[in-house]
């Protein structure tokens, strides 16, 4: 029987159904979720003052951070949480299908008032791409139908202000974005495309290493700093840091294009270490490890259809980031 797993919300545009324990049908044998009363995939409920004695860290982002696919305790959070100490508290406010717009007003509506000792960001690279949205997509317990439509608020920017525009009361019709799409391809280059596709069968990996010769970057937004989706990313970033009140570490997740090495983080890596010089955090590289992984270790780290991180993903990320997080504990 399919169960609602999302309820819309006026600030965030939707979240978890509160208090909600299930099991959601998945490619990687299905994976069970626990939500606390605040509508997060976590199980710690939120309370004003953090347990005493505990080092309490809240970490925001979409579904690779809620953990899609995987259960609760296979999530890289679940896993800091188990290895930096038994007096470590992890608040996951990852959110599945949402732009770095919602994390900031979920940070906003339940995480901003919270005390904590750390705050980590760990928005998805694409994330560039839905703050463009008014409509994302979120997993679902249908079978038939394994994602749903949801709205969602956005930001655009104003001079050097963010303005807010709530979630469409009514879902535009599908295909209908904030802004215009991108042109489609030439004849020649979805030619190409589709000939790559079939050589990639018989010769896994060749589409990969043609985008590495061709120098691809993606999402291509992050080639300038004067792009505007990216110039609304890192407003929308900024505001995040300079409301926080505690130290911040920016952990960008990478697509497993980028983990497999067929696309170029150059771009995205410049940009985020601009922002993170100028706002006055600290900004991970997750890549490096996956790199020292064999290529088929790189490719069991997503799932076959899925491209969200299965748990050997999780945990490569979690190992990413535990000699940064450390630090903090010791101060």
């Amino acid at each position: 029987m399919s169960v609602e797993l999302f309820e819309r919300h006026p600030v965030t545009g939707y979240r978890f159904v509160p208090g909600l324990r299930t099991r959601v049908p998945h490619e990687g044998g299905g994976y069970e979720i626990q939500c606390n009363q605040a509508g997060y995939r976590c199980r710690h409920e939120l309370t004003p003052q953090r347990p005493p004695g505990t080092f309490r860290v809240l970490v925001f982002g979409d579904g690779h951070t809620a953990g899609t696919g995987v259960d609760d305790h296979l999530r890289f959070g679940d896993l800091l949480e188990r290895r930096l100490g038994d007096y470590v508290q992890v608040l996951n406010f990852g959110l599945p299908g949402s732009g770095t717009d919602q994390q900031l007003l979920a940070f906003r509506q339940h995480g901003r008032e919270l005390e904590h000792d750390l705050l980590l960001l760990c928005p998805q690279v694409e994330n560039i791409l839905r703050n463009l949205e008014s409509v994302t997509e979120v997993p679902s317990t249908d079978p038939d139908a394994p994602t749903l439509r949801m709205p969602k608020p956005r930001f655009s920017l104003e001079g050097e202000e963010l303005l807010l525009h709530p979630p469409p009361a009514q879902l535009p019709p599908p295909g209908v974005t904030a802004e215009p799409p991108a042109p489609p391809p030439t004849f020649v280059r979805g030619l190409l495309r589709r000939v790559t596709a079939e050589v990639d069968k018989k010769v896994p990996g060749f589409h990969a290493f043609t985008r590495r010769v061709r120098g691809v970057s993606y999402p291509e937004q992050y080639g300038s700093p004067d792009d505007p989706a990216w110039q609304l990313m890192r407003t929308i970033l900024s505001t995040f840091v300079a409301e926080a009140r505690s130290p911040v570490v920016l952990a960008p997740i990478p697509t497993s294009d980028h983990v497999e090495g067929g696309l170029l983080a150059d771009s995205y890596l410049m940009r985020f270490g601009e922002l993170a010089a100028d706002a006055g955090c600290e900004l991970v590289n997750l890549l490096p490890l996956f790199f020292d992984q064999p290529r088929a270790i790189r490719e069991h780290c997503r799932f076959p259809g899925d491209p969200r991180p299965t748990p050997r993903g999780h945990a490569l990320y979690a190992e990413g980031l535990l000699p940064h997080l450390r630090p903090y504990l010791r101060q």
